[in-house]
């Protein structure tokens, strides 16, 4: 995500000039020279902060840092973010700060939004964006409902409540706040509802959800679509690393094979290296490198806070293990 497109900044200075020259003309004519240009002025320059109203509002967010306490969510639940770059955080961390300032989150049946599920949305939203900064996820309104648990296609729970999150083409996107955490409790088991619901306002900015995302590029859709066959006739001969609920339909094999994309980035590598690549290519990203490094640092500070924590109880964890006799080695 950029704090500006070009195009648009461009766009707006047209807009700005064509409308307040075609409303200054009239006026021009029918009030005389100096007060129809006043007006011209005026509309273009009312245009034009209009157009620099959502750019102007992204420059101050991106001047602020992310707070202490969501960079280390972060560390802990994403291990792309964590392999990242010093440079490639702070343009993660930015994206996530977008995101949540541009989007609505409102709890249903009871549910208290806190900042770790608005934080999951957004993290899901800026992983996927990560690789393609011209991007935006535009697919669905701005905003996003946490419902308590599973819901039915009436929006309630109850004994057949079987969905954890449904994306629409108008409308918000709607999530099961227990679903939620836990698809970032254990990122690396191939199943997060949030990517698996992002993924869709993919297919929704074309004309229905067919699986074929709206920006890949033209020459490549009947490429992916001959994967898609491939790939879901090995999901129903059971010869493949993606749940069967991707088989359901094309749509749904493109949010299934997303998670496991980001979440099981090595063995989709290994085991699906056609389906690797093109989403590889789709995302301009490389999850399975980036993935294991971040793996590596997490460990690597989980080993540093160990080994501190250690250092820290000093003489008392001997105390602990020797029953009080600090002049016999534990183990002796």
């Amino acid at each position: 995500m950029r704090i500006a497109e070009p195009s648009s900044l461009v766009f707006g200075a047209l807009l700005a000039v064509i409308g307040g020259g075609a409303v200054g003309f009239v006026a021009v004519q029918a009030l005389g020279g100096l007060a129809g240009t006043g007006i011209g002025l005026a509309l273009g320059a009312a245009v034009m902060l209009l157009r620099l109203r959502g750019p102007w509002q992204r420059w101050r967010v991106a001047r602020r840092a992310l707070a202490p306490r969501r960079q280390r969510w972060l560390q802990r639940h994403v291990p792309f973010y964590a392999g990242l770059d010093e440079g490639g955080r702070r343009r993660f961390e930015r994206d996530v700060q977008f995101f949540l300032g541009e989007h609505t989150f409102e709890g249903v049946d009871g549910v208290a939004v806190d900042d770790e599920l608005r934080l999951a949305v957004a993290a899901g939203a800026a992983l996927m964006l990560h690789g393609r900064p011209g991007w935006e996820l535009r697919g669905a309104g701005r905003s996003v409902l946490f419902y308590p648990g599973a819901f039915d296609d009436d929006y309630h729970g109850g004994d057949y409540a079987a969905f954890d999150g449904m994306a629409h083409q108008q409308g918000p996107v709607l999530l099961s706040a227990r679903a939620v955490r836990n698809s970032w409790a254990d990122p690396g088991d191939g199943q997060n509802v949030v990517l698996h619901e992002l993924a869709h306002l993919f297919d929704f900015q074309n004309e229905g959800a067919d699986g074929v995302p709206s920006l890949m590029a033209p020459a490549s859709e009947g490429a992916w679509r001959d994967l898609v066959r491939r790939e879901t006739a090995r999901i129903r001969r059971g010869d493949s690393m993606l749940r069967d609920y991707a088989a359901s339909a094309p749509s749904e094999f493109f949010a299934v094979a997303v998670e496991a994309f980001f979440e099981r980035p090595a063995s989709m590598q290994r085991r699906h290296a056609a389906l690797y690549d093109a989403l590889h290519n789709f995302f301009n990203l490389d999850p399975a490198s980036l993935v294991e490094r971040g793996d590596a640092e997490n460990e690597k500070r989980r080993r540093q806070t160990t080994h501190q924590q250690q250092r820290d109880d000093g003489p008392r964890g001997a105390v602990r293990e020797t029953g009080g006799d600090i002049t016999t080695p534990p183990g002796a």
